[in-house]
């Protein structure tokens, strides 16, 4: 069944929720992050997989992070500490209103989900079993071309500085987005490499061979430093950008997308 929800922050904000419920007494939990200024589904595929997830018991949630989708915060709010207080707030629900098995608990995150995902998972709650790293922004801050450390990088962070955010232009949208110092010093603050090389769960790795946005490189760096002992698979979507298809209609690289996170998932229980 699916429903929608509100979730109250710690920032006395609500957060806005899709959340699939499986039919079994004793349910698993699959929790779903975002990317950069994206929505709780992305694009459905969230939302796809958790549809999969469900006939095999397990219950998902997706949350709207702060100023996306239909969050009602201003975008300046958004940064990983946030987000990660809004995961708490939501797998604090989830197991307040469900009988979550804590045996199966899985974590997907989808770009600059992937990198607040693979954080999350070592530093707030290591019950995770599965990390799902789609397109995962872990790159070293130094690498993050995207927001820091192109010519104007750091000019960005000394303006957040200065007046509290800077006005950044979204190179998806070419919309103008107010990043907070909180932002730029999150980047800096976690090591998000040595996260996935500490994760002792499963872990699988989805990334697009013709991926602009995070290159490909970053992906198999992440599944070479991998020292887990658990299951793990690296998939490369052939053809694929950064949206899997989704910017450029092209169906099958999301169904690939989707069913080899499910079948991963599904197979580590």
């Amino acid at each position: 069944m699916k429903q929608t929800a509100t979730i109250p922050s710690v920032r006395n904000t609500e957060i806005p929720c899709t959340i699939l419920t499986a039919e079994d007494p004793h349910p698993g939990l699959a929790v779903f992050v975002h990317g950069f200024c994206a929505e709780r589904t992305e694009g459905g595929r969230f939302e796809q997989v958790a549809e999969i997830l469900s006939k095999h018991g397990f219950n998902s949630i997706m949350m709207d992070q702060s100023g996306c989708g239909e969050s009602t915060e201003g975008f300046e709010h958004y940064c990983m500490r946030n987000s990660m207080d809004d995961i708490d707030s939501c797998v604090s629900y989830m197991m307040e209103h469900y009988d979550i098995d804590t045996d199966k608990m899985v974590m997907v995150g989808y770009s600059m989900g992937g990198r607040i995902a693979s954080v999350y998972v070592m530093e707030r709650d290591p019950r995770f079993q599965v990390l799902g790293l789609w397109a995962a922004a872990i790159m070293p801050f130094e690498e993050l071309t995207n927001f820091v450390s192109a010519a104007d990088g750091h000019l960005y962070y000394e303006e957040a500085k200065e007046k509290g955010h800077a006005d950044f232009l979204n190179f998806f949208d070419g919309k103008i987005l107010p990043l907070s110092r909180e932002f730029f010093e999150d980047l800096m603050r976690y090591d998000t490499l040595d996260c996935v090389k500490r994760y002792e769960g499963n872990v699988v790795v989805v990334h697009g061979d013709a991926d602009i946005t995070v290159d490909v490189s970053v992906g198999k760096r992440a599944y070479q430093i991998l020292t887990t002992e658990k299951k793990k698979k690296l998939v490369v979507v052939e053809n694929a950008n950064h949206g899997f298809g989704l910017w450029d209609d092209h169906p099958k690289q999301s169904e690939e997308l989707v069913d080899q996170t499910a079948e991963f998932v599904l197979s580590c229980f």
